[in-house]
């Protein structure tokens, strides 16, 4: 695996990408290892000194070497993408005079993650470093992925040569009354509603619209990812009143919970969602909060507004849930 993007701010780059060589076993460490980091939910900050025991952090070597001396006594970080091809990731270190990490910059990342996240995802369906507005329109005629334009309404503006052969198929997507959909009911809505978010407010838009599963009886699964065009440069090389760029891509993986169908119709959080995952993996409340490195009493309150979000009342009815929404594999 190699590093695609390594930016670094307020710190040598040179400096740093030295350090990933030479400290990376610690640097894992220091946040709990490889098995731990991939538990914890994306989008959602981590504090690592609320994550991972102090004797663990005082005797990493990394710590006591080069963060420590530098005055950066904790960190939070973000899990932006975690598939099969990619591993990317958001760590801010918290120096000693700004005191500890508090409420309103966890807040501020929660709103920035989603962001960054669906640039992410979106910019490595293009293979290529940046796409320019005016070769924009180009690039999205020549790429394999379905790529789909709409208005406000979900109404079909534009489809390059992939989606317009999906929508004469009516697989996975389809036109129905001018508007993009799929044959899920509960998936179209959550698709229609996402372009219109976007269109409306592109800010309030947070995780939906990344990722929205396309549930098939045969074939390899799908998902589509929304790109709002209203603020967007790219837009003057496109059609005016296109709102969104819809992009069907296949899916890095048969998730074993579908996540991202539960932010798109129940408006979970990341948090939320990797409870609700561990808890019909068959985890306790206790093995919870050990393994998200956070206390039972917030375990409680997630699990309560998963309760409320998805209707169900006991922990059985969420398993059930889970299972009806999952990929057919």
């Amino acid at each position: 695996m190699k590093a695609v993007v390594n930016a670094v701010s307020g710190s040598n780059l040179a400096q740093m990408t030295q350090n990933a060589v030479g400290y990376g076993p610690d640097i894992i460490e220091l946040w709990g290892g490889a098995e731990r980091i991939q538990q914890y939910p994306l989008g959602e900050p981590i504090i690592q000194s609320q994550a991972v025991r102090q004797e663990i952090i005082s005797g990493n070597r990394y710590y006591r070497e080069w963060a420590l001396p530098k005055g950066l006594f904790d960190a939070v970080a973000v899990g932006l993408v975690r598939d099969s091809t990619m591993v990317g990731n958001a760590i801010f270190s918290q120096h000693e005079s700004a005191g500890a990490i508090g409420d309103a910059q966890l807040s501020g990342l929660r709103l920035l993650a989603p962001h960054i996240r669906r640039a992410v995802t979106i910019s490595n369906l293009f293979d290529m470093k940046a796409v320019e507005a005016a070769t924009f329109s180009a690039t999205v005629e020549a790429l394999t992925v379905g790529v789909v334009l709409a208005d406000e309404d979900s109404k079909i503006v534009h489809s390059n040569a992939a989606a317009t052969a999906m929508l004469a198929a009516g697989d996975p997507i389809l036109e129905r009354y001018g508007r993009i959909a799929v044959q899920s009911a509960a998936t179209t809505t959550a698709l229609q509603s996402a372009v219109a978010q976007a269109a409306r407010d592109e800010a309030a838009l947070g995780q939906k619209g990344i990722g929205i599963p396309i549930p098939r009886p045969d074939g390899n699964p799908l998902v589509i990812h929304i790109l709002p065009l209203r603020r967007s440069h790219m837009r003057s090389g496109l059609i005016q009143r296109a709102a969104a760029a819809l992009f069907v891509a296949t899916a890095s993986g048969p998730p074993q919970l579908p996540h991202d169908a539960l932010v798109q119709l129940y408006d979970l959080t990341p948090a939320e969602i990797r409870i609700f995952e561990l808890i019909c993996d068959g985890q306790t409340r206790a093995e919870i909060a050990e393994s998200l490195g956070v206390s039972l009493s917030t375990v409680k309150s997630h699990l309560i507004h998963v309760f409320e979000k998805t209707g169900c009342r006991r922990q059985v009815d969420l398993v059930r849930l889970a299972k009806s929404l999952t990929f057919p594999v």
